[in-house]
């Protein structure tokens, strides 16, 4: 799976207030012109997991993380023009790296959710929303949308699979594009944050 994504300055101010406007406006006319076809996607059953990776940790210590990201709410507008929104609370985000304790897992999260991380109390949510959505096979969509972390936009391109109400598929992120510093996590050497994978599994709610 490839995406691809571009730098930009920060989106504040009235050119944030403005995209937010259009999406909004966008989002309305969407939900009154054809909420029959919308379908809400099922949180509970939905998975993202996201693998942070680490460079430059001492040989035989634990590198990079691995952080569960439970959706708060997304949909999808099922017709011959299809359209996606996700939105992920960043509270809510769980670090479950495997071979660290619950303490070690908790600095890890308090880190990471920080002003030197994903600095959570500015900058509550994670969302994604698609701009176009094309099918290139049976079963197959390429999605270029736009991802918001940290206050800032940018474009990522998804390819998805599609199996009945299922999608799955990977992306990689890097965090520096969004403005957020690589760190030193639980007093070792290595830098996280250089690169970000994210394999989704998203499940639609019975229609």
């Amino acid at each position: 799976m490839s995406s691809t994504t571009s730098k930009a300055e920060p989106a504040f101010g009235g050119s944030t207030v403005a995209r937010l406007a259009a999406v909004g406006a966008w989002i309305l006319v969407w939900v009154a012109t054809s909420g029959a076809e919308m379908r809400w996607i099922d949180i509970a059953r939905s998975k993202v997991t996201v693998y942070i990776s680490a460079s430059g940790a001492p040989r035989g210590t634990a590198a990079g993380h691995v952080i569960e990201a439970p959706l708060a709410e997304g949909s999808v507008n099922d017709t011959d023009t299809p359209h996606l929104a996700l939105v992920i609370n960043v509270g809510q985000l769980r670090v479950v790296d495997p071979g660290r304790s619950a303490d070690e897992r908790q600095k890890v999260r308090a880190q990471m959710l920080g002003p030197e991380g994903l600095d959570a109390e500015r900058f509550s949510r994670i969302t994604y929303h698609s701009l176009t959505i094309d099918r290139l096979e049976a079963g197959v969509w390429l999605v270029q949308g736009e991802l918001e972390i940290h206050g800032r936009f940018l474009p990522l391109n998804v390819r998805a699979v599609r199996q009945g109400d299922r999608f799955t598929g990977t992306t990689t992120v890097l965090p520096t594009d969004f403005g957020i510093s690589l760190m030193r996590v639980g007093g070792t050497s290595a830098l996280v944050g250089s690169e970000v994978r994210v394999d989704f599994d998203i499940v639609l709610e019975a229609p």
